[in-house]
């Protein structure tokens, strides 16, 4: 099964999947949470952070996509992530934030996402995409079969994510 959490740029998507996924077992996949302003990796399954974006170019292996440079081998750990994450029996969820215009050029999580859409068994795969490039992402990936959800979707009835950044030792 392939979920899509969507909306507004800034609106929150990524904060509501930490929330949700902070207590599960059950979840693995990469969520791109800002702290202090750079964009950082987080490890859903293992709790824990991996540099990704930098203020400017340093390497030559640095991946631009408008005003954002990430480091190409942060992409390399997370996609080995990611791998593990898919074909862990105990996980239920593999959630991948975000997937933007990077995968529309064919960059970023492009290749993962066509390579695992075919092996998810009795995963659900939950994509984070920007309302404005949904349509281009379901056309890319061709999901015919997804269902797109807002971010309440994730929260107890009644709720709304916290919107302050989230500290690392609150998701322990």
């Amino acid at each position: 099964m392939i979920l899509i959490l969507t909306g507004p740029t800034r609106s929150h998507k990524t904060t509501t999947l930490l929330q949700w996924s902070s207590h599960r077992s059950d979840c693995g996949g990469v969520l791109t949470p800002d702290r202090s302003g750079l964009r950082k990796l987080y490890n859903v399954k293992e709790k824990k952070y991996l540099p990704f974006q930098k203020r400017e170019k340093k390497l030559p292996s640095d991946i631009e996509i408008g005003n954002f440079v990430f480091e190409a081998d942060s992409f390399r750990k997370a996609t080995e992530w990611l791998d593990k994450h898919l074909t862990d029996p105990t996980l239920n969820y593999v959630l991948i934030d975000e997937i933007g215009p990077l995968e529309l050029q064919g960059k970023g999580w492009d290749q993962w996402i066509s390579d695992s859409i075919p092996k998810l068994g009795d995963k659900t795969l939950i994509l984070v995409v920007r309302r404005k490039i949904l349509d281009e992402v379901i056309q890319r990936y061709h999901l015919e079969e997804v269902s797109v959800v807002e971010k309440e979707y994730f929260l107890p009835e009644g709720t709304e994510p916290v919107i302050d950044e989230i500290d690392e030792d609150d998701l322990a």
